[in-house]
């Protein structure tokens, strides 16, 4: 019996359609999931929910204006290669090297969760740091009250969240993160660097990638009633716990016990007598 050549030939054609079809599947999975992008230093692109900008003032500032924009959505992530005037707590700058680190901010829903449960936030996003330093270093990062990431004494990230609330509702959080990952050089000698203490370079986008998706898991967990031992979890990470430091509040600076955080962030001192000071009251000294 003669093979039929025309039904062989569309068979062949379908079969290669379908190849490519499955190929470009296989990529978009690939751009998607790991946060893989070609030549991504000289990129500005968007995948689902992650937005990669080659320059931008504040990864915070855009990911707000996105949300007055009405064009954010849970888990949008806003990435920066180069952060012009980055920002921290108290409104100090956050100034890194270009394509070295990781400057992010990821906006999240939080019309589920109570307003006086906002140091939630500021637990996972720390908890996510340490946990992330500790899979792919193999070191244990400390908390600086309230959202330092300290790594042997030094500074390797830091965390700045900004709330939307309407009426007595909790909107959104934006939730942005710098973590030091291949700069060598800083201005300041209390810092560092992954790059630093381990003396190996990262993929800053596939680092970037996993914190986002344990930031994401610690929030799910957090919706789902699993959040029990976030604050031991935190309490037992605190830098200088059950140790003297200097603490500064308006313009005196005092030397005081650090005992511990409570769960709506206050941190508990103790000196002639016990003390909680609230987050924006009162910062701790190097």
């Amino acid at each position: 019996m003669i093979p039929n050549y025309h039904f062989l030939q569309s068979a062949k054609v379908e079969f290669n359609l379908f190849v490519s079809c499955f190929l470009v599947e296989i990529c978009n999975y690939l751009i998607k999931s790991t946060f893989f992008f070609f030549n991504p230093l000289s990129m500005s692109v968007s995948a689902e929910k992650i937005i990669i900008l080659d320059s931008v003032d504040s990864t915070n500032n855009y990911a707000m204006g996105l949300i007055k924009k009405g064009s954010a959505t849970h888990s949008t992530t806003v990435f920066a290669i180069d952060q012009t005037k980055g920002k921290g707590r108290r409104g100090r700058a956050w100034i890194t090297e270009p394509g070295a680190n990781v400057q992010f901010s990821i906006v999240t829903q939080m019309n589920w969760a109570s307003l006086s449960d906002k140091f939630f936030v500021s637990m996972a996003a720390s908890l996510s740091v340490a946990r992330l330093i500790r899979n792919c270093c193999d070191i244990e990062a400390f908390v600086k009250w309230p959202n330092d990431i300290i790594i042997n004494d030094k500074k390797a990230a830091g965390i700045l969240i900004e709330t939307v609330i309407q009426g007595a509702s909790w909107q959104w959080a934006v939730t942005g993160i710098g973590l030091n990952v291949n700069q060598k050089k800083f201005s300041n000698e209390k810092a560092t660097s992954l790059s630093i203490e381990t003396s190996r370079r990262f993929d800053v986008l596939l680092l970037a990638g996993e914190l986002r998706n344990i930031f994401l898991s610690f929030l799910d967990d957090w919706k789902n009633g699993k959040y029990q031992s976030w604050l031991e979890d935190y309490n037992n990470r605190l830098f200088k716990r059950n140790q003297k430091v200097k603490l500064r509040s308006a313009n005196r600076v005092f030397e005081t016990l650090v005992k511990g955080v409570t769960r709506e962030g206050r941190l508990q001192t103790e000196d002639s007598f016990e003390q909680e000071w609230d987050i924006d009251t009162a910062q701790i000294r190097f």
